[in-house]
């Protein structure tokens, strides 16, 4: 595995990231972007689950970006309660697209919690993702335009003990969705995905894997 800090730009703003990829691998390969929870309840791009995806992906075969949304880490700017982190997550997607070793027609997009808010609020906004992975997404965030008409494949992941996300709800919504769209509940887990990183992160693996790697 390799890694190297990487450094973009998002409007006028500097934003920092870390690149990841398999040692040996003969490309172009497919690569997803994965976007932090909550800075403010400090998520950043070393999160747990953030990790745990990231490395699982980079395993299997994918380069990955992970990055701080504007005004966390190193990153310049101030948060913007989701209102221009898109434009972060265009611009990180644009990273991967233009390297030469990722294939431009195979790229994903991953998000937790604040980030599947980021990702939803304007799918349009990602033309060159294929496929996206939400880990932990509120349900309000499903009711963002654009959502119910999108029929790129899209996984939702919670776990059964996320006060945050009820199951039921998100299950029906999902189920609303244009297809492919599918819901994972991962027993045991709650909002902080605590002990159950792997499993969470063998989710977007298989995921990716089936809906990047034709």
């Amino acid at each position: 595995m390799q890694q190297s800090a990487v450094a973009f730009r998002s409007g006028e703003l500097r934003l920092e990231g870390v690149v990841g990829c398999p040692d040996g691998a003969s490309g172009p390969l497919p690569g997803v972007v994965v976007c932090h929870p909550h800075p403010l309840r400090g998520g950043n791009m070393n999160n747990n689950l953030v990790l745990a995806v990231y490395f699982a992906l980079i395993e299997e075969g994918f380069v990955v970006l992970r990055f701080n949304f504007r005004g966390v880490g190193s990153s310049q700017g101030e948060h913007a309660e989701g209102e221009k982190e898109p434009e972060d997550a265009e611009a990180a997607l644009n990273v991967l697209k233009e390297r030469p070793d990722v294939d431009p027609d195979r790229l994903g997009l991953a998000g937790y919690s604040f980030g599947t808010g980021v990702i939803l609020r304007d799918l349009s906004r990602y033309k060159n993702a294929r496929a996206f992975a939400l880990f932990s997404s509120p349900v309000r965030y499903l009711d963002h335009p654009g959502i119910e008409e999108d029929r790129r494949p899209k996984l939702f992941v919670c776990g059964d003990r996320d006060h945050g996300v009820p199951i039921a709800a998100l299950k029906e919504k999902v189920s609303s969705l244009q297809q492919p769209a599918e819901c994972r509940v991962v027993p045991g887990a709650d909002h902080f995905w605590v002990g159950y990183e792997e499993e969470a992160a063998l989710h977007a693996v298989r995921f990716f894997a089936e809906n990047l790697k034709k």
